[in-house]
């Protein structure tokens, strides 16, 4: 089979050989067990295997199909010695192209071959390598090469037995047979692939088979960080059995490679070698491992954050992303990744704080929105004031099933006014600045958001009668945010900035009962609605792992029971303590749709589920140094049963006018 001459395309050999458990074929020992086999016989190509494969030696990504029939014509054999003549028949689209050379072979005990192809015209021997084969009770020659020099050609065929005196062979055609169905499945795989022969190094590369087509297989690869071999396509033939013929292109440069495949979808391997011209295994192994898709691994150990970013990074790691591009290196890492270190990796790529921006923005939002609370409870005091407050408090997320809380912590300022229009009536206003700082509290998934907020607010409070009040409270503003995350398995840091607004409303009713001359206790009800509603935005930085993050809105519909005591210590020192329960009836699990710049649809994180539950504390004093001066101060905590805690500090400076 296959091996031809022209005077516009000289054909080369191409050397390797090993045996299907990846050891050597053994030394050329007398034997008679297939002499009668081959002894004065003709072979042909069936139709199953007339397609092979044409390419320049500029690469493999895209070879052209051709026909190739060839008729051997083997003579007497000699303890598995014998010698024939090939005729290769080759049709390149309308070319018909024919090639004769001289054979010399040695076929083992064990039904190992070894065939030499030498053209009559002149030029370098090819080296056919196969097995002998029952193939529907008949015997055949398994046999795979590659031959070429400016035009690379490889072929696989089970060379069948025939009687020229009553058996015309088929013609040359690329027949697009479906000989070999069951390695159809390495269509769209990802393999990583240890050969120093290749590379010069043991450290693995990767490569993608793009294409599969009746034992045909071919792609593109990149070879490991620090090589010197770059990127290389690949072109190889695998026989039903799972002999398998590989071979790269590399700046040109050749590599042939040849022995076994085996196993399945789920896990599959390729041991091969490279080989010289007495089909002898010169000690260069090559090892080829199918990649695991990154969900399943994760799966299989038990993770459950990241999954569908884990998917779309398998899916876009077998495309032309996998490898070239600034994608490559990093799934050439995440290919060498599993257990924990692939889950942390994965997580890397997810937009940050596992799609909670939104929720912990507008926890850190808070602060704010209690200055206008504790405003409200000076409902009665007659005149008009300004004041000053200090913004300032942490908040913690604990993780939960698995998914990564954050920290947050910072400060501000706020200035407001307000005026009694009556002794049963107070309107106000009010701005405020912060500035906070917001971290995942995993370690191994660096990743933070700094907000810049500008927030305006208005409040006011009715008494509808003399122990009823009825308050209420409107704000919103903006935050300019900056947010970065860390991809150490890739080396990269991505980052991005985006703008969001808050908007809040909340009404309240509460009632004064007096327990002493000194003490009260004040119940209260309320009812407040608030959302945060971030753009869309781009990161870079981190190339293809650079995220296109789309727009996320988060909100809370919260009804809550309070009980604040008042205790009058003296005239001007008054003591406070509060506690509340809230229920939130928009409670929404976090998630947040994103795609990676590099490619491919986008996916959803799905980050942490928490408890529509919040209970609330606080501890407060106030204090006037004159009837115009008042300074009050209070502590309150704010937690909820998924593990949210947040600490807040507060020191009003209020000038009466």
């Amino acid at each position: 089979m296959l091996r031809w001459r022209t005077s516009v395309i000289v054909m080369s050999a191409m050397m390797g050989a090993t045996c299907v458990a990846g050891c050597a074929r053994p030394a050329q020992a007398q034997s008679t067990v297939w002499d009668s086999t081959i002894s004065n016989t003709n072979w042909y190509v069936p139709t199953a295997q007339l397609l092979a494969y044409i390419s320049p030696k500029t690469g493999f990504t895209n070879p052209v199909p051709i026909g190739d029939q060839t008729l051997w014509t083997l003579g007497t054999a000699t303890n598995g010695a014998f010698t024939g003549t090939s005729v290769a028949q080759l049709r390149i689209g309308p070319a018909l192209l024919t090639d004769t050379s001289t054979i010399q072979g040695f076929v083992t005990t064990s039904g190992q071959i070894t065939m030499l192809f030498t053209p009559t015209g002149g030029g370098t021997a090819t080296v056919g390598l196969g097995y002998m084969r029952a193939v529907n009770g008949v015997t055949s020659m398994e046999m795979q090469m590659i031959t070429g020099d400016s035009l690379l050609v490889t072929h696989w065929a089970y060379m069948l037995p025939y009687d020229p005196a009553t058996f015309t062979p088929p013609p040359s055609a690329p027949v697009p047979a479906n000989s070999v169905p069951q390695w159809a499945w390495t269509e769209g795989t990802p393999w990583r692939i240890v050969s120093p022969a290749l590379f010069g190094t043991q450290a693995p590369g990767r490569f993608v088979i793009t294409s599969y087509q009746n034992g045909y297989f071919w792609g593109a690869g990149i070879a490991p960080a620090g090589s010197t071999a770059g990127g290389f396509t690949l072109l190889g033939s695998v026989t039903p059995e799972g002999s398998v013929l590989f071979n790269t292109l590399s700046r040109g440069s050749l590599t042939s490679l040849y022995g076994a495949m085996s196993g399945n979808a789920s896990n599959a391997q390729m041991v091969t070698s490279t080989y010289d011209l007495t089909g002898s295994m010169t000690g260069d192994l090559a090892t080829m491992a199918l990649i695991q898709p990154y969900g399943t691994a994760l799966r299989s150990a038990g993770g459950r954050v990241g999954l569908e970013a884990a998917d779309m990074l398998y899916r876009l790691s077998t495309t032309s992303a996998g490898w070239s591009g600034s994608m490559a290196p990093g799934f050439a890492a995440l290919d060498n990744l599993s257990g924990p270190s692939l889950s942390n990796a994965v997580k890397q790529t997810l937009p940050v704080l596992t799609g909670a921006a939104s929720q912990a923005t507008y926890v850190t939002q808070q602060a704010f929105r209690q200055t206008m609370i504790n405003r409200l409870d000076d409902i009665g005091r007659t005149g008009r004031h300004v004041w000053m407050q200090p913004l300032g408090g942490t908040a913690r997320q604990a993780d939960r099933d698995g998914i990564a809380g954050y920290g947050a912590s910072g400060g501000g300022l706020a200035f407001g006014a307000d005026a009694a229009l009556s002794p049963r009536a107070m309107v106000g206003g009010v701005f405020g600045y912060s500035r906070q700082t917001i971290a995942g509290s995993d370690d191994a998934v660096p990743n933070r958001l700094g907000l810049s907020s500008y927030q305006l607010g208005l409040y006011g409070a009715y008494a509808i009668r003399p122990d009823l009040m009825l308050d209420y409270q409107l704000d919103g503003g903006w935050s300019d945010n900056g947010e970065s995350r860390s991809l150490s398995f890739a080396n990269m840091s991505a980052g991005g900035s985006y703008r969001s607004s808050t908007g809040h409303g909340g009404a309240g009713l509460k009632t004064r009962i007096p327990v002493a001359d000194s003490f009260a206790l004040i119940p209260s009800l309320r009812l407040d609605y608030g959302m945060v509603r971030s753009n869309a935005y781009r990161e870079s930085g981190a190339g293809g792992f650079s995220l296109n993050v789309d727009p996320q809105t988060y909100q809370e519909l919260t009804a809550t029971a309070g009980l604040k005591a008042v205790y009058q210590v003296a005239r001007q020192v008054r003591l406070t303590a509060d506690v509340g329960a809230g229920y939130n009836a928009l409670n929404q699990r976090l998630q947040i749709g994103a795609a990676f710049s590099g490619g491919g649809d986008g996916f959803v994180t799905s980050g942490l589920g928490l408890s529509p539950w919040t209970y609330s504390a606080g501890l407060g004093v106030a204090t006037a140094g004159t009837d115009r001066l008042e300074l009050s101060m209070r502590y309150g905590v704010n937690a909820t049963s998924s593990g949210l805690v947040q600490h807040s500090g507060h020191a009003v400076l209020k000038l009466r006018l």
